[in-house]
């Protein structure tokens, strides 16, 4: 009896391949079960953001400064907490002397230090780039009962946010409304500017008026958005190649603009004369070597106005891109960050 109870045993245990047999059976359940899992929580938490628009921006826009190499630091400036973009500077590979340049970048109206995210990539890993979110945009907006700046005085707010930040002589990238004020910067602030790149620049006046130009002097904007209707018009009006633009970043942006819009006519009135022609009596000025860029299909600013840059702005260098819009460097990314990278490595 003995015998054959002992007999049965080693009948019933599993041979050592069927062991292996079933121990990968159970470690493929389990495998196939958290992957499920981790799958669910994805979809749960994707449809989570969907619905949830500012949530959805913040993700979105952490993955791309990460991907940039950025994170988003702060400073005071005239008692104000001001965040921007920043990187960790390369080390110089021969001491600090050889560091390149930092490279403080200025964006255009209406939008914020996020929108120079792809261009800031570009440089992001050789060398020190800063993009603030400049007075009254972005996240850097009006307070109650605070003033819109002049062009004059957004100038100095930039030197003083040049100084609150620690920055050494700088290179300035200057978009638009940005390209205007990076020129009036170098124009004031000599010592503080390297070299100068204007790309779609607003402040002369135009020998060609656009649309958009002609619907401001009558007191009106194309440029607010209070419903996606407006955000598609104006996308288009910025890019001939709009990008894609995710519905929850879309309902974000628009609800953002939109509850700021009443401030337009205020910031217009006031930094109007600078946009539209303040920048004219400082062009001579300017001592930093310049390169100015437009594309041929600018619908905001127009490229009528880039002969009048580069006869006013001693030694400068002027390219006009067939093709591209207003976003010059989205439009034509690889023209613009190869004559960039040029122009800044020398």
């Amino acid at each position: 009896m003995v015998e054959a109870m002992t007999g049965e045993q080693h009948a019933a245990t599993p041979t050592p391949p069927e062991r292996v047999r079933r121990n990968w059976r159970r470690v493929v359940r389990r495998t196939l079960m958290t992957l499920a899992g981790i799958t669910l929580t994805l979809i749960l938490a994707v449809t989570a953001l969907w619905q949830w628009p500012t949530g959805f921006y913040r993700v979105s826009t952490f993955v791309g400064r990460t991907v940039c190499g950025l994170r988003i630091e702060v400073v005071s400036v005239d008692g104000k907490v001001v965040p921007f973009l920043a990187n960790t500077p390369p080390a110089a590979g021969d001491g600090s002397a050889n560091a390149p340049t930092p490279i403080l970048f200025l964006h255009g109206y209406g939008t914020s230090k996020e929108a120079m995210m792809a261009q800031i990539r570009w440089f992001s890993s050789s060398a020190q780039v800063i993009a603030p979110d400049l007075p009254a945009f972005g996240d850097n907006p009006l307070a109650r009962g605070e003033a819109a700046l002049t062009g004059e005085e957004y100038v100095q707010w930039i030197e003083d946010f040049r100084i609150a930040a620690k920055l050494p002589r700088v290179d300035v990238i200057g978009e638009s409304m940005g390209g205007a004020l990076a020129a009036a910067y170098a124009a004031k602030f000599p010592e503080s500017v390297r070299r100068v790149v204007l790309e779609s620049p607003a402040g002369l006046t135009p020998p060609h008026e656009n649309a958009l130009m002609k619907s401001l002097a009558q007191g009106t904007s194309s440029l607010d958005i209070r419903s996606d209707d407006d955000f598609e018009r104006v996308l288009h009006l910025c890019f001939v190649h709009p990008p894609h633009v995710p519905a929850p970043i879309r309902r974000y942006l628009v609800a953002k603009s939109a509850a700021r819009v009443e401030n337009h006519p205020e910031i217009l009135q006031t930094l109007g004369p600078f946009l539209g022609g303040g920048l004219e009596p400082s062009l001579g000025s300017i001592r930093a070597p310049t390169l100015v860029i437009y594309g041929d299909r600018d619908q905001i600013t127009d490229c009528s106005m880039l002969p009048l840059f580069v006869d006013g702005i001693s030694g400068s260098q002027g390219m006009l891109i067939p093709g591209a819009g207003h976003v010059v460097f989205a439009d034509a990314p690889s023209e613009v960050r190869s004559a960039v990278r040029s122009f800044l490595d020398r």
